[in-house]
């Protein structure tokens, strides 16, 4: 996946374009919605381990929002 502002992460799980498209497209949103859940809880349980500087610059944007 890839944002307005450049930043790319990859799902955890790939999502095949196949179906209907509004279904692929719901596979598509929970998916992601389930891959950044993973990113935060990882972004949190390493939060207190490293230093903030070097921990913000390994996050994308929104998990660093998010989780800081």
């Amino acid at each position: 996946m890839t944002s307005d502002e450049g930043e790319i992460y990859q799902f955890e799980n790939p999502v095949k374009p196949e179906g209907n498209i509004e279904d692929w497209m719901t596979r598509v949103d929970e998916e992601m919605k389930k891959t950044l859940h993973v990113f935060c809880k990882k972004a949190v349980f390493f939060y207190a381990k490293m230093d903030r500087v070097e921990w913000i610059m390994k996050q994308i944007g929104m998990v660093a929002l998010v989780c800081s």
